[in-house]
């Protein structure tokens, strides 16, 4: 029992001692994937389209980038148990409503119809990116035009804005 002991305290101070100068952060991995996901000729076009829908509907490029992070991943096929597809994760019929074309899993396409959106509640919401989050995140019709954050949305919106925050190089 005493050498047991021993040993897990060996290895509990081996560990600690352990130099972590070359450990990374949460948001060093998180940055670092953002920049990797950006290269590539599927990256230029994800960085393309952002660029130009944020010009078109006046959407800030962080935002839109950090959505997608938070949403895909940067991962142009992923879809949620739900039903939302692509690199803003939308659903099926937000897509259409937004008409923009016809396929959900263009990189372009699906950009366009989620940044329209974005700027849509953005709009509906007077101003108030957190609010137009809330909106993306349950549905607009579940999130009032003002008032507080629903506590349902407020640990997605947090995360945007923490995505946001590591893409403009701030933490």
């Amino acid at each position: 029992m005493k050498k047991t002991i021993l040993v897990i305290v060996a290895v509990a101070m081996l560990l600690l001692s352990h130099n972590t100068a070359s450990a990374k952060t949460l948001e060093q991995v998180k940055r670092q994937h953002y920049e990797q996901a950006l290269k590539g000729p599927e990256g230029q076009q994800i960085k393309a389209s952002v660029k130009k829908y944020s010009k078109q509907y006046n959407v800030d490029e962080t935002l839109i980038l950090a959505v997608i992070m938070t949403e895909s991943s940067f991962n142009k096929n992923a879809k949620s148990p739900c039903g939302a597809r692509g690199l803003m994760q939308l659903m099926p019929g937000t897509f259409k409503a937004r008409n923009v074309g016809n396929n959900i899993w263009s990189i372009e396409q699906n950009i366009e119809a989620g940044t329209k959106h974005l700027a849509g509640l953005i709009a509906r919401h007077k101003g108030n990116v957190y609010l137009a989050l809330s909106s993306y995140n349950l549905g607009g019709a579940k999130v009032p035009i003002q008032g507080a954050v629903p506590k349902a949305a407020k640990h997605y919106v947090d995360k945007v804005f923490y995505h946001k925050a590591i893409i403009e190089g701030s933490i």
